[in-house]
């Protein structure tokens, strides 16, 4: 139970400058500031870090509070902040690695091209049949998103699917193309509709 005369109290000394006298402030908050952050991060880890994160802000944030007022919903205004912030951070972390993983994928797509420079023509000419082969839908599939460069969430707006299912489909496409062109590249017949 938060004392409020006690907190009030504390509160106007910190702001005049006593350290000590915030630790009241922290201990009648952290519980319930660790029950709002919890009810929002996708990592239970993040809690107290965030809690942590806020209590600091507020502490230096001090002199632009006003003793009196809802130190609580200020407190949660910053907690809240920081957390928006962490979530654009680990949002922006995914994004650098899912590019990051395309370019090493590229790159070693490129090295495996360049290492096998001779067989170029007889790849290209392999996939290019191994696609033609491909139903209809399929083809489009591979014409939109890899010849056009439509994103997912575009192509699912044009044919009416998620771009969930579609990564799912041009998963078991690349798959069924790859054992195509290997076979052809080894002289099987491959069959006439991976």
């Amino acid at each position: 139970m938060v004392d409020d005369a006690a907190v009030s109290s504390a509160l106007a000394r910190a702001k005049a400058g006593d350290a000590d006298a915030y630790g009241v402030v922290v201990e009648a908050y952290q519980a319930r500031l660790r029950a709002f952050l919890a009810g929002y991060v996708p990592r239970a880890e993040w809690v107290e870090d965030l809690a942590q994160q806020a209590f600091v802000s507020a502490y230096q944030g001090l002199r632009n509070f006003e003793v009196g007022t809802d130190f609580y919903a200020w407190l949660r205004a910053i907690a809240y902040n920081h957390l928006r912030a962490e979530l654009e951070r680990a949002n922006r972390r995914r994004r650098l690695e899912r590019d990051y993983l395309l370019e090493v994928t590229a790159g070693e797509l490129a090295r495996r091209l360049e290492a096998g420079a001779e067989r170029d023509e007889e790849r290209i000419g392999a996939l290019r049949e191994c696609v033609g082969l491909l139903s209809g839908t399929a083809r489009e599939l591979v014409r939109r998103y890899y010849g056009e460069g439509l994103s997912l969430g575009a192509l699912g707006a044009a044919l009416g699917r998620t771009p969930e299912s579609l990564k799912v489909s041009l998963f078991k496409i690349r798959a069924r193309l790859r054992k195509c062109v290997e076979e052809k590249l080894r002289g099987s017949p491959a069959p006439t509709a991976p």
